[in-house]
């Protein structure tokens, strides 16, 4: 039996157990998904991203990279299908991580940590968990969440003229500082994963914003 696959990634949160959460990526609920997280680990795309939108008692969310040729390389890459819908489904509880879309098959870079009970995530094809949160909980908890929905995701973006600016306007978000796997039996190959990308004819958006919830 392999080990747990982990997703760990320390934070500028202060905590009272650390900065530190560790994501265990579930392959059996959602394979394409997990694939995709650690691939986006292993290529340390997460490393200084901002937790740009943070809803109390909803979500946390992820995706923008802090540096352009990692936002160019995964725009390339394309997105992913949706995992197939599991019976019964696994509930948005406290610490759930999924990807969060816009359309079917729409999944690329974007995910979200559950904050409390959500029993109205998980009814769109996109919202499949791929893990959840096995420590540093208070971590994920202590995300600020102030800003709420201000956060223009476009103007954050890398290759938008004054991005770097723009954050710094946002002074009291939180970070990701960097990210690792640890643990599973996953492989990971980005050029086989380039051949897949050329047979997807779903390509991450480029405008607009990519939500858990509208």
């Amino acid at each position: 039996m392999s080990s747990p696959l982990l997703w760990e990634c320390a934070t500028s949160v202060k905590a009272a157990t650390g900065s530190n959460f560790t994501v265990e990526l579930r392959p059996e609920w959602a394979p394409l998904g997990t694939q995709r997280v650690a691939q986006l680990v292993h290529d340390r795309f997460f490393d200084e991203m901002l937790f740009f939108r943070a809803l109390p008692n909803f979500l946390i969310q992820i995706g923008i990279p802090k540096a352009a040729d990692k936002l160019k390389y995964w725009q390339d890459m394309g997105t992913i299908e949706d995992d197939p819908p599991l019976s019964p489904p696994v509930p948005f509880t406290d610490g759930v991580v999924s990807f969060a879309g816009y359309a079917k098959h729409s999944r690329s870079t974007h995910l979200f940590f559950t904050l409390g009970s959500q029993p109205n995530l998980g009814t769109r094809p996109w919202e499949v968990p791929v893990g959840h949160v096995v420590q540093g909980m208070d971590v994920i908890h202590g995300i600020y969440t102030g800003y709420r929905d201000k956060v223009n995701q476009n103007k954050l973006s890398p290759d938008q003229p004054g991005a770097r600016e723009y954050a710094q306007s946002f002074p009291k978000l939180d970070r990701i500082i960097g990210c690792s796997m640890k643990g599973g039996e996953m492989q990971v190959n980005k050029r086989e994963l380039s051949q897949q990308a050329d047979d997807e004819v779903h390509r991450w958006r480029t405008s607009g914003s990519l939500s858990a919830s509208t």
